[in-house]
């Protein structure tokens, strides 16, 4: 379990670090799909530095809450907080990352708001699937 929580970290500051400027025309999910117009609605300037930050603090509360609850409460309770927490940061992330559109984009809105609830669902179902266990 360890090993697995020093590899997500690693993983998600990794990252930050990749996406840039520069890149994120080929690197960064959804905003590779935009249209020039879209792309041109969407404030990148602002959101790279949003996204390094929110990867950032991600990997390093990940990492930080997941070995005190793995060796200070229980494995099981770090096996659910690996799957549900950066789930629901991912949500999140999502959320936030529609403030950065200049002009909504009704199209990016509603497939942002469909993605958020895909994730919910399979948060639930993760959840479930734990707690029964």
């Amino acid at each position: 379990m360890i090993i697995l929580i020093l590899v997500l970290s690693a993983m998600l500051a990794t990252v930050a670090f990749l996406v840039t400027e520069k890149n994120a025309d080929a690197s960064l999910s959804g905003y590779n799909t935009l249209s020039t117009a879209e792309k041109q609605q969407f404030d990148i300037k602002a959101f790279i530095p949003y996204f390094r930050k929110f990867h950032l603090l991600l990997a390093v509360s990940y990492l930080l809450i997941s070995i005190f609850l793995l060796f200070a409460i229980s494995s099981h309770w770090a096996k659910i907080f690996s799957i549900a927490y950066p789930l629901l940061a991912y949500i999140f992330f999502i959320w936030k990352a529609n403030s950065f559109f200049l002009k909504r984009n009704k199209k990016q809105y509603i497939l942002s708001i469909v993605v958020i609830c895909f994730l919910f669902i399979v948060l639930i179902a993760m959840m479930v699937l734990f707690l029964r266990g």
